[in-house]
């Protein structure tokens, strides 16, 4: 769970690091914004299918 967060937080600081750097312009930049929300979303969707997962299991233990 811990990797995830740290992979949120790559993705965010990818997509907000080019967002915000004069260095690229154009196409590149807006490529690289683009790939740190890809990262930032899935891993972000893997931290909340786990998190619904064991929700789900604990409600299973106790029926």
């Amino acid at each position: 769970m811990f990797l995830n967060f740290l992979g949120m937080l790559a993705g965010l600081i990818i997509a907000l690091s080019h967002i915000f750097d004069p260095r690229f312009d154009g196409v590149m930049r807006w490529v690289m914004v683009t790939c740190g929300l890809l990262i930032f979303i899935y891993h972000l969707s893997i931290a909340l299918d786990k998190k619904k997962n064991r929700v789900v299991n604990q409600n299973e233990e106790k029926n």
